[in-house]
């Protein structure tokens, strides 16, 4: 009985081992698959439209399709003539706003004040001149020695030097108490929206240079230059490169195996030798049939799960379509645990 007892000790493992390689095989699978889960698909990018913010003519594109491009190098310029003169108009605008306020902050001047005081003067001694004439003038009149006419010009001459008397007066009053305090602060808002006038006209002028938002290649170029572009009309797309990803799908069976955050090892058939490390970042909570395009290894499974990939790129080996493979790692989840 004891003898009996431990030949089936060491048959169970083996009956065990056997029932899993027979389940795999009838999976369709490979012992491997105790440690991995390999997947196949397409190298995908995330993408960006590359657009200028104002309209206006496409002087110049520096990049074509399929060259690879840096973040923050220039795409394309727009003929800018309108907009460096519209910066130098308003750097006019503000400089003459600016000595309006300093002329009125530094008062009245010496000068200013004795020219409005001899006008005043002079102004002064008129009035008294006509008022002498129209006196004379009204005597007359009375005594029918002169017309109607003679003493109406007096009398108006009178009025005239008067009223230029007191605007005299007044003026010599505003120049020697200096600018009134509302005028002052009408200049500086002057010069306020100058600055904001200049501020906008520069802005405007660096909107003509167009520059990539990510480093990546271009997928696509859609305007040429001489044509006119619209703000938000795509010049070029760009895919980021330094950061890819792989669309692969999983067998519903292979679903509780996997978690986001597992690495993986992707393998590629233009470098055959180096693997790339990645790890799942997505897995889709619905089911869906397997996509024509996707050739799996369980054929029999019928509904799959979309898995996304990301695979950091940094010397940007691995391009858009790029067929790969991918092995998931069991129990090896970002972060070491």
């Amino acid at each position: 009985m004891i003898k009996k007892m431990k030949i089936l000790f060491v048959l169970i493992p083996i009956i065990l081992t056997a029932a899993a390689l027979v389940y795999l095989y009838i999976q369709g699978g490979s012992p491997d698959d105790l440690n991995s889960i390999r997947v196949s698909g397409n190298i995908e990018v995330t993408d960006a439209e590359v657009s200028f913010k104002i309209s206006g003519r496409v002087e110049k594109r520096y990049v074509d399709e399929g060259e690879l491009i840096r973040k923050d190098e220039i795409v394309a310029i727009l003929d800018s003539s309108d907009l460096e003169d519209e910066v130098v108009i308003r750097q006019a605008e503000l400089q003459l706003a600016q000595a309006d306020l300093a002329e009125l902050e530094a008062g009245s001047r010496p000068e200013e004040i004795s020219a409005s005081k001899a006008k005043m003067a002079a102004a002064k001694a008129d009035k008294e001149h006509k008022e002498r004439d129209f006196h004379k003038a009204d005597d007359l009149f009375r005594k029918k020695v002169i017309s109607d006419e003679e003493y109406t010009h007096a009398e108006g001459a009178y009025e005239v030097a008067l009223n230029r008397l007191r605007e005299a007066e007044e003026w010599f009053k505003l120049v020697k108490l200096g600018p009134r305090k509302e005028t002052i602060e009408q200049a500086r808002a002057r010069v306020r929206q100058a600055i904001g006038s200049l501020k906008l006209a520069r802005t405007r002028l660096g909107y003509a240079k167009l520059f990539s938002p990510l480093s990546g290649i271009v997928l696509s170029k859609n305007v040429e230059p001489g044509e006119y572009a619209a703000p938000g009309t795509p010049v070029v797309t760009v895919g980021e490169l330094e950061n890819v990803w792989l669309r692969a799908y999983i067998n519903e069976t292979d679903l509780g195996r996997v978690k986001v955050g597992q690495q993986v090892n992707v393998l590629t058939d233009a470098y055959p030798d180096k693997i790339y490390k990645g790890r799942i970042s997505f897995i889709s909570p619905q089911a869906e049939f397997t996509p024509k395009t996707v050739q799996t290894e369980k054929q029999r499974v019928k509904l799959v799960y979309r898995i996304k990939v990301e695979i950091p790129n940094p010397n940007m080996e691995l391009k858009p379509g790029m067929p790969a493979d991918a092995d998931i790692l069991m129990d090896q989840l970002q972060g070491g645990e």
